[in-house]
């Protein structure tokens, strides 16, 4: 299993810091570790470098509206569980376990919901606002009954806490850290030991597999379109006589 001191030592080989058969010593190492968990934890305001969508769920309450997440003990969050950094899509199941969608909408769309004190047995709409400590996730119309809500998130990269930490990836994943660590470490005072060709290179293959990674992660979209804009085939617009079907009638 490869460990966090086995990646640093990688990273730090390939800016040509150490050589094949060397080790850091402790405060390189530690130093690597602090810049490893940075590099990290920026990763995880990428999108398209998170590898899993988390289901999670959470019960409603009756008449509320507004409902705090995260795993501070104060203040104390109404739902107990890892702040999500998004949340890209979630259901109401009501108590015969049947699924009713709900649309995951924008600041801006949820501000032009102008009563937001409607009363329904199924909320249709959420709305998350990701304040730190804690996230806000918002529901609307006020719930008539305690279902649940069930959402779909990204998961942060994990940090490493110690050196020993055995760092858990797919494939792809362990030549991503290593090539983008150590251009990393260069940012941390770590010395450039490379000519400028060898720098291209490594800025390349650090580039390389990053772009890799993200197109495996990268999910099809489907486009949904309305019906009634779309269900009349006479409607499309003929671009090379200037004219539409119906205007032929």
């Amino acid at each position: 299993m490869t460990t966090a001191s086995d990646i640093i030592s990688r990273a730090a080989k390939a800016i040509g810091y150490l050589g094949r058969t060397e080790v850091l010593s402790a405060g390189d190492a530690n130093d690597g570790l602090v810049a490893f968990n940075a590099m990290l934890d920026s990763f995880s305001n990428e999108f398209l470098m998170s590898y899993v969508r988390l289901e999670r769920s959470f019960p409603l309450q009756v008449n509320k509206q507004t409902y705090t997440i995260g795993t501070t003990t104060l203040p104390v969050p109404d739902i107990n569980a890892t702040r999500p950094s998004n949340i890209l899509s979630a259901f109401v199941r009501d108590s015969s376990q049947i699924d009713y969608p709900m649309t995951v909408v924008s600041q801006v769309e949820w501000n032009s919901i102008g009563q937001k004190n409607i009363t329904s047995q199924i909320p249709d709409t959420l709305f998350y606002d990701p304040q730190f400590p804690l996230g806000v996730i918002n529901i609307f119309p006020l719930p008539l009954l305690p279902y649940s809500v069930y959402y779909d998130s990204t998961l942060d990269q994990v940090d490493a806490s110690t050196l020993v930490t055995a760092i858990s990836m797919p494939v792809g994943y362990e030549r991503l850290y290593v090539m983008n660590l150590a251009l990393e470490l260069l940012n941390v005072g770590f010395p450039n030991m490379l000519s400028e060709s060898q720098f291209a290179v490594l800025s390349k293959n650090a580039a390389e597999a990053k772009a890799n990674v993200k197109r495996v992660n990268m999910k099809e979209v489907l486009a949904n379109y309305d019906p009634a804009i779309v269900s009349r085939s006479d409607a499309t617009y003929n671009i090379y006589n200037d004219s539409s079907p119906r205007a032929d009638h």
